[in-house]
C-alpha cells in the first residue's frame, strides 16, 4: 500500500512540474509570438479553407470527411484539403495527427492555437457584426 501512495505521489509531482513548464512555455510564446499569430490570422483570413479544416479539426473526424464537408458546401476541393493540413501542421503547428482510422488520418488541435488566441480571434471575426456606413448631412 505504501509504494503506491507513493508512486501515487510522484506522478502527481511530475504533472504538477509538467503543467508549471506548460504554463512557463505559454507566457513566453504570448511574449513572443504576435508576429507568427499576425502571419496565421492573415493567411486565415484570405483562405477560407484553411481557416475552415482548422475551426473543424477536432480529434473525431478524419481528414477525409472534413475534406468531403468542405468539398460539400463549395469551400475546397478536396484534393487541396491536404495540403492546408499540411500546412497547418508544418508550417504552424496549430495541428497534430494522433491516430489513423479506417477512413483516414485523424488530427487533434496543438495548445499553441488556445496560447496565441487563434480560436478566440476566429470567434471574434465570425460573430462581428459589419458596422453600419455614417450618414453625411
Amino acid at each position: 500500500m505504501a509504494e503506491s501512495d507513493e508512486l501515487f505521489n510522484e506522478v502527481a509531482q511530475l504533472r504538477d512540474e509538467v503543467e508549471e513548464q506548460g504554463a512557463m512555455i505559454d507566457a513566453l510564446v504570448h511574449l513572443s509570438g504576435g508576429a507568427l499569430r499576425e502571419e496565421i490570422l492573415g493567411d486565415m483570413a484570405r483562405d477560407a479553407a484553411l481557416r475552415e479544416v482548422y475551426l473543424l479539426v477536432d480529434g473525431k473526424k478524419t481528414q477525409g470527411e472534413i475534406a468531403a464537408d468542405l468539398a460539400t458546401r463549395g469551400i475546397a476541393q478536396k484534393s487541396s484539403v491536404s495540403l492546408k493540413f499540411d500546412k497547418l501542421a508544418k508550417d504552424y503547428s496549430l495541428i497534430q495527427h494522433i491516430r489513423r482510422a479506417k477512413t483516414g488520418k485523424i488530427y487533434r488541435r496543438t495548445r499553441l492555437g488556445t496560447t496565441l488566441k487563434i480560436d478566440r480571434a476566429l470567434a471574434k471575426a465570425k460573430n462581428a457584426k459589419p458596422k453600419a456606413a455614417k450618414k453625411t448631412a
